[in-house]
């Protein structure tokens, strides 16, 4: 009976093997992360894809089946696929018994081609790391791609089990470029922005200051209007063409917030106080971008500081949210100075804050926290390091380097969203890029564009 049911699930979990369509449908798009990865198909190596829930981690799973069938010649019945959804969660079958099932049942004896096992939201399978670090051991033949939506059981416990064996890579939000590409912007604007926008912190034009004043004076105020819905509503690849608002709302809270709160948190780390993460969530969404307080958090929320500091972590290794360090010129020293928490995705502050959308001036008070968080998590996935200067009441937002020991090479990144930007607003960048750093520096803006000796003016939408 036991048997019956593992191979009725493979059966049914792998559409592909009778040439059935519907295994590879709504995977039209491809995120740039697909590219990255068709690289490594050939190499030994085990393949991890980590993400926060709804970022499209099996959809691109089952385009690199689709790619290694059409492409690579692999034969369909040679790709397994497996995802571990809270039924096969829930029985007492282990990770074990499908791989055996697979391999004895399905494909032919003593074969020596190509095996592709693909293991969706491995993360909740006890001890899967052991299990497949068995079969790469004993299974020269074997590539294993996995996927989970939790960074601690793709990195903690592989370190220990699978060093060597592994290549991490980390599936973020829709970028605003991909965005447009699914939202259909039309070929001409795409192409224009592809050509003219910025990688984060970069402070070189690739074309002349003139070219750049043309493309913003002609498509500015489009991108604005594109990027600025982009950080409300449409960093989530299913959502991308739906209209309605509040469909867009109760996706986030149901298929992202509540999944990852109410059933990934508490499986996989064991909390009971489910309330607890729930409001303490809410309070840092609605602190985004902000210094955590954590003494006044825990008197609040009622919450142990202690506890509190562990329920963040956890809310780290979901994706939900990160956290930025002040600056300290001891790399050490930085992790216990103060913090400010960012949420992963701007469209949770719009799931949670609703009432302030519609209201102009709520709107463009909150639009500079949204821009901010944006550019960190940017920056966040090409430096190395991280962090915001602050002395007394003034701040530089970012401080991103990838060579910690040379504040020469240290990256200077300040977001002002707002209409006009100021001298006063930008004095103690400017002085802290001259008298500390001594380099040039960067200010993100609504939308515009300057260069002058010391400083690069971009609009935030042209950042990548």
């Amino acid at each position: 009976m036991q048997k019956e049911l593992i191979l009725s699930e493979i059966l049914a979990q792998n559409k592909h093997w009778k040439n059935d369509k519907s295994f590879f449908e709504h995977q039209k798009h491809k995120r740039k992360l697909f590219f990255e990865l068709v690289k490594y198909v050939s190499d030994r190596q085990i393949i991890s894809v980590v993400g926060l829930r709804r970022t499209g981690k099996t959809i691109l799973l089952k385009q690199l089946i689709r790619h290694i069938i059409e492409q690579g010649g692999a034969k369909p019945g040679n790709v397994l696929f497996l995802s571990f959804d809270e039924v096969l969660v829930t029985s007492k079958l282990a990770l074990k018994d499908y791989l055996d099932a697979f391999l004895e049942n399905f494909l032919k004896k003593e074969s020596f081609e190509k095996i592709y096992i693909f293991l969706d939201e491995i993360q909740y399978i006890d001890k899967w790391q052991h299990i497949l670090k068995r079969y790469y051991d004993t299974h020269q033949n074997i590539k294993f791609v996995i996927s989970g939506s939790s960074s601690l059981f793709l990195k903690k416990q592989t370190t220990e089990s699978l060093a060597g064996r592994i290549y991490e890579f980390k599936l973020p939000p829709l970028s605003f470029e991909e965005f447009m590409e699914l939202a259909g912007v039309s070929a001409e604007l795409l192409l224009e922005y592809q050509k003219h926008s910025f990688s984060a912190g970069e402070l070189i034009l690739k074309h002349t200051k003139n070219d750049y004043s043309l493309f913003i004076a002609r498509s500015g105020n489009i991108l604005k209007d594109l990027f600025e819905e982009y950080l409300l509503y449409y960093q989530f690849p299913e959502m991308v063409l739906q209209e309605d608002k509040d469909k867009i709302r109760k996706y986030i809270t149901e298929s992202v917030y509540k999944k990852t709160i109410e059933y990934d948190i508490p499986k996989l780390f064991g909390v009971e106080k489910i309330d607890e993460l729930k409001f303490l969530f809410q309070i840092l969404v609605n602190e985004n971008s902000s210094l955590i307080e954590f003494k006044t958090i825990s008197s609040e929320a009622g919450i142990e500081e202690n506890t509190l500091k562990k329920y963040i972590s956890y809310f780290q290794e979901s994706f939900l949210v990160d956290l930025l360090y002040n600056y300290s010129k001891s790399f050490r020293k930085s992790k216990r100075l103060q913090k400010k928490g960012y949420i992963a995705s701007s469209n949770f502050f719009t799931a949670f804050r609703f009432d302030w959308t519609e209201n102009p001036i709520l709107r463009s008070q909150y639009f500079g926290s949204l821009a901010e968080t944006y550019v960190f998590n940017l920056l966040k996935e090409k430096y190395q390091y991280l962090s915001f200067y602050r002395k007394g009441q003034d701040e530089v937002d970012f401080v991103a380097s990838n060579d910690y020991r040379n504040s020469g090479a240290h990256a200077l990144i300040e977001v002002k969203y707002m209409n006009e930007i100021k001298w006063n607003d930008i004095k103690f960048i400017d002085r802290i890029a001259k008298k500390i750093f001594k380099t040039r520096y960067l200010v993100y803006s609504k939308s515009e564009f300057k260069i002058e000796e010391n400083k690069l003016i971009v609009p935030c939408f042209l950042i990548k």
